[in-house]
């Protein structure tokens, strides 16, 4: 190689590695172990878990990312505050939890990104709109799409839901 282009190949390097971004990327091993990230992704689930049940909104904002949002069926789109909002709305209806689940059926990694279809079995004991408690499950599949940051995992969009399904007492 010519001293030359030696040059321009460190400096290019050097100009590079300047930039954040690319710095913390170059920093992380390789993501390319499916398995591994399953198994982080699972661990940030059961933070997930434990806050709701703690009823912490400030621990669930946690596990997600700044710009984190949600796309519904209808094609609307729910930015973090939104969410925010609604996840407090949730909690203030809750009067004690039974059991939450999320089951990892897949996982696509993508860059900093993990795309995971989850299935997803929650049941409560909430107040509804008649003002009275009632036992409350439900299930849905989604994809959540997790984004590597310098804190780990963090969720950064819920979009693709579908095969909702929600009992009442028991009742659709």
């Amino acid at each position: 190689m010519s001293c030359m282009r030696l040059l321009l190949t460190v400096t290019t390097i050097a100009a590079t590695l300047g930039t954040p971004g690319l710095r913390y990327a170059l920093a992380q091993p390789a993501r390319t172990d499916t398995a591994a990230v399953r198994k982080q992704l699972e661990k940030r689930y059961d933070e997930n878990r434990r806050a709701f049940f703690d009823k912490d909104l400030a621990a669930i904002m946690a596990l997600r990312t700044e710009d984190f949002h949600t796309v519904t069926p209808d094609g609307l789109v729910h930015d973090r505050a939104e969410m925010r909002q609604m996840t407090q709305a949730l909690l203030n209806g809750i009067d004690r939890w039974i059991s939450t689940t999320f089951d990892i059926d897949s996982l696509v990694l993508e860059g900093d990104l993990a795309r995971a279809l989850v299935r997803q079995h929650v049941v409560r004991i909430a107040l509804r709109e008649d003002g009275q408690l009632h036992h409350v499950e439900t299930w849905v599949t989604q994809r959540e799409t997790w984004r590597q940051t310098p804190e780990g995992w963090k969720l950064y969009r819920v979009d693709g839901l579908r095969d909702q399904r929600r009992l009442v007492d028991g009742k659709p």
